[in-house]
């Protein structure tokens, strides 16, 4: 944290810093800044004024020797900013000594040692007399500077939970079934038994014809491919890249994160559909999925493309002007809040609509069922709650934020995959006279069926 001094003379104040000794690891770099209130405004009155900065970076892997002449102009050293404009909208709350923190230059990517950062401020001096005073020294602020990066212990926590998804992730859905020969060791016998249980979710459909694949196994099979890429398995070469490459594998990232947020919650609305439709689809013959399913299709695509475009430009703007706000850009950005705001009210009710016309074939689902259907609900009040904070924008949070998210989701989808996995597999059967009722409930009343899982008629879908 450091300081600079802004008069109300014509004269510019210039603040020069150096940032040094950065890796990849930090992932980022955020210089913001604050200013204090003026002596001569009233701490109990709101005041704001547009002030104008010019910004330039410049970035070297040299050693920074300390008081050594900066040379702009060797060969090692590259600018990254040039005399940037921009303008900053200053407020000051009634009772508050600084205006809130706002963007000096931001990177999402650090791919130099060391930066130079010069910051001009242009004198607001009119614009202060206007709010009245006597003396110099009564429009005298003080300007702090702060830097943000990320720890880089945090990148190599970040990393190896990341990668520890992925594998469970390629277990939870490869992880073969293996056969212990007679007379084996323990251990053998033991992982034997392990894979009986525990065998790939790929693995227990491939010998199976896709038309005797439940509904929710069809579901759980993109849920558990898109998984894989929301746990990031690009993130090492999305850290250590340089600026353009980083930022095409960030933005691949971002679009894969959205697509799997947003089947997940397609997902939860044509099972709820489903749910509801059960009883009298069974009676009323079925309906072409296009209209059942098409507009909450189109709304989730829609609501991706909202994600993926939003977070597009303002990534393309930072890379543009690294002094880029998304908060100075007015309109813009309090129309981009409101649609967010709007998608999230329309889903959240269309949700609930749902699980109210649901709730007389939920409560009578099977234990399991009933499970899956509470950790469903929760999973997605913490969806809705996260969106709405930018609980997942794709910038390191605290180390209890991010392992919570991902855990979440991890969790929920490998519990979708085992309970949802058939109790035969392709490398066997478990006989002909295994069967297995179940119940098909619609709101009004139930309904009793009777499906046979058994040789190569069905496959049941309810493994606990």
């Amino acid at each position: 944290m450091s300081s600079l001094r802004i008069n109300r003379t014509t004269a510019n104040s210039i603040w020069t810093g150096h940032l040094i000794n950065l890796v990849p690891e930090n992932q980022l770099l955020w210089l913001s800044s604050r200013i204090q209130r003026p002596k001569s405004i009233p701490s109990g009155k709101k005041f704001s004024y547009t002030q104008k900065i010019d910004v330039s970076v410049w970035g070297t892997n040299e050693p920074y020797v300390q008081h050594q002449h900066f040379n702009a102009s060797s060969s090692t050293t590259h600018e990254l900013v040039h005399a940037r404009e921009a303008s900053r909208t200053i407020t000051f709350q009634a009772g508050s000594e600084y205006c809130d923190f706002f963007t000096i230059a931001n990177f999402h990517s650090v791919n130099y040692k060391n930066y130079r950062v010069t910051v001009e401020f242009e004198s607001p001096g009119e614009l202060i007399d206007e709010a009245g005073g006597a003396t110099s020294e009564d429009h005298s602020m003080y300007t702090e500077f702060d830097v943000t990066y990320v720890n880089a212990d945090y990148t190599k926590f970040e990393i190896r939970w990341k990668y520890f998804f992925v594998c469970v992730t390629l277990m939870v859905m490869f992880f073969p079934k293996l056969i212990s020969a007679s007379g084996s060791c323990g251990k053998s016998r033991a992982l034997s038994s392990f894979s009986l249980v525990f065998e790939g979710f790929f693995c227990k459909l491939c010998g199976t014809s896709r038309q005797i694949w439940s509904y929710q196994q069809k579901w759980i099979t993109a849920l558990l491919t898109l998984l894989l890429f929301f746990n990031d398995p690009l993130i090492y070469f999305e850290i250590n890249n340089d600026r353009v490459g980083g930022e095409i594998l960030g933005g691949i990232y971002i679009g894969c994160m959205a697509l799997f947020i947003c089947t997940l919650m397609l997902f939860w609305l044509c099972a709820l559909d489903e749910t509801r439709k059960s009883g009298s689809m069974s009676r009323g013959g079925k309906t072409s999925a296009v209209r059942k399913h098409g507009p909450k299709v189109a709304f989730m695509v829609a609501f991706w493309i909202y994600l993926v475009v939003t977070y597009t430009w303002v990534r393309l703007q930072q890379h543009d002007d690294p002094s880029y706000e998304a908060a100075e850009e007015g309109d813009k950005y309090v129309g981009a809040t409101v649609c967010l705001a709007l998608f999230m009210v329309v889903y959240m009710l269309w949700f609930m609509v749902y699980v109210c016309l649901s709730l007389a074939a939920i409560k009578n689902l099977p234990p399991p069922f009933l499970f899956v259907f509470v950790i469903t609900f929760f999973t997605f009040v913490a969806t809705c709650v996260g969106l709405f904070i930018a609980a997942m924008y794709p910038v390191p949070s605290a180390p209890l934020d991010f392992l919570g998210m991902y855990s979440l989701y991890n969790l929920y989808v490998w519990t979708l995959a085992f309970v949802y996995a058939p109790l035969q597999s392709g490398n066997g059967t478990y006989g002909q006279d295994f069967h297995v009722s179940m119940d098909s409930m619609e709101s009004g009343g139930e309904t009793e069926g009777t499906m046979m899982a058994g040789g190569d008629d069905a496959i049941d879908d309810m493994q606990l």
